[in-house]
């Protein structure tokens, strides 16, 4: 494996001579948000006597069983290898030993969809220094160990939330940015905000590449509310209550100055992508531009609808964007007319896998061309094909997961880069 070292060569052969067996205080695990799971960056270990780490090399480390956390390998098709090159980088402060490494996926090496063989670092040198995932004190998250967590109540709910607030060099809030409001996916649904925040790249993207965005995310712990949901009153109740509450939690934000509420973006894949289109049926004149991704159809039934021809939904939708939506009087949620004006002027880029079994690509088609009937002259899509999806070692039976590609790319004629371009 290549690695780097940090002490002269003299001084490791006087210090493998004279270094004690390191006793481990404490392990903490430096970890960021991937693509399909968590991804391991570093491990610190610090032991109770510093001289116990004299002398020790990169090279005296090995991790095992340590992937990309992908689901296949781009190169190969296949199922991810262990790294030949596990990137070991050791720096030391006082008792602290820093161990940096390729960033690899938390559940180690799979086979299969089963089989899991699990990574550990293994020290040649002081087993006492060997690591595995159970033996690791604390956890820390990057960018989400930042980020504010809380509850809001409005409307007769109380969510929990998550929200980021970029800092400038000294560590100050910036006030005033723009933000970004993800709606979750029905696999996140009535479950824990950890979950919610830790299953895609939706709070960690815009921070990663450095931009001073706000991002903020609810835990929505109705159950996930299925196929052809529009047929449910009660479950568009549900959803509209939901994103009144976001709103309502988004004007508090506004009102603090901690957001620009001339700069609110929403954006959201299957499920939330659902939701992400009843929100902006809701408040078309509050948000600057939308990203569907793979939307479901809380609006009208698509998905497992087989009587109906493709071009019934889009009549369908021309009629519902017409119709009425659910939202807060103070009292109750009323259904109330939507201001379809304002909501087929609001600019939507709509995302989806051109394989995707889960969420058809027919209900983008259906979107778009019932709003351009309606007036939309902004709208646009992006479609990924299966070597679109392949690249980021994810293979066609998941073709769902087009929100991959659109949360990592920022490149000139992107969709993240399309949003950015209107802070």
């Amino acid at each position: 494996m290549k690695t780097k070292n940090f002490f002269p060569p003299i001084l490791v052969l006087l210090a493998a001579c004279t270094a004690p067996q390191a006793e481990v205080e404490r392990i903490d695990l430096h970890t960021a948000v991937g693509d399909t799971g968590m991804l391991v960056e570093s491990i610190d270990i610090t032991v109770k006597n510093p001289a116990s780490l004299r002398g020790l090399k990169a090279e005296d480390f090995d991790l095992v069983n340590n992937t990309s956390g992908s689901y296949i390998d781009p190169a190969t098709g296949q199922a991810p290898a262990a790294y030949t090159d596990d990137g070991i980088v050791l720096s030391r402060d006082g008792a602290t030993l820093h161990i940096a490494v390729t960033p690899f996926g938390i559940n180690g090496r799979t086979e299969g969809w089963r089989n899991r063989f699990p990574w550990e670092l293994v020290c040649s040198r002081d087993s006492s220094l060997n690591v595995t995932l159970d033996k690791v004190t604390e956890r820390h998250i990057a960018v989400l160990d930042d980020c504010i967590t809380g509850s809001f109540t409005y409307a007769g709910l109380t969510r929990e939330y998550m929200l980021y607030l970029p800092k400038d060099a000294d560590g100050n809030v910036i006030p005033n940015v723009p933000l970004m409001v993800w709606q979750i996916g029905g696999g996140e649904y009535d479950r824990d905000l950890m979950t919610a925040a830790t299953a895609n790249r939706c709070l960690v993207s815009l921070a990663t590449e450095g931009i001073p965005c706000a991002a903020l995310m609810f835990a929505i712990a109705n159950p996930n509310y299925s196929y052809s949901a529009s047929l449910y009153p009660e479950k568009l109740e549900l959803i509209d209550r939901n994103n009144a509450l976001q709103m309502a939690f988004i004007d508090t934000l506004i009102a603090e100055g901690k957001v620009d509420g001339g700069r609110l973006f929403c954006a959201g894949a299957s499920s939330g992508g659902g939701c992400t289109m009843r929100f902006m049926m809701q408040f078309p004149d509050r948000f600057k531009a939308a990203i569907p991704c793979c939307p479901m159809d809380p609006i009208v039934p698509i998905h497992q609808v087989k009587e109906k021809y493709e071009g019934q939904f889009v009549a369908d939708l021309v009629k519902a964007f017409r119709d009425k939506v659910y939202k807060w009087n103070g009292t109750d949620m009323v259904l109330s007319p939507i201001d379809t004006d304002a909501f087929v002027k609001l600019p939507m880029y709509f995302v989806h896998a051109s394989s995707d079994q889960t969420c058809k690509i027919t209900s983008s088609y259906s979107y778009i061309e019932a709003r351009k009937r309606l007036g939309a002259r902004e709208d646009r899509l992006r479609v990924y094909s299966d070597e679109d999806l392949a690249a980021y070692g994810l293979p066609p039976m998941i073709a769902h997961f087009s929100w991959v590609p659109l949360l990592d790319d920022y490149s000139e004629g992107s969709v993240m880069r399309w949003m950015t371009d209107q802070f």
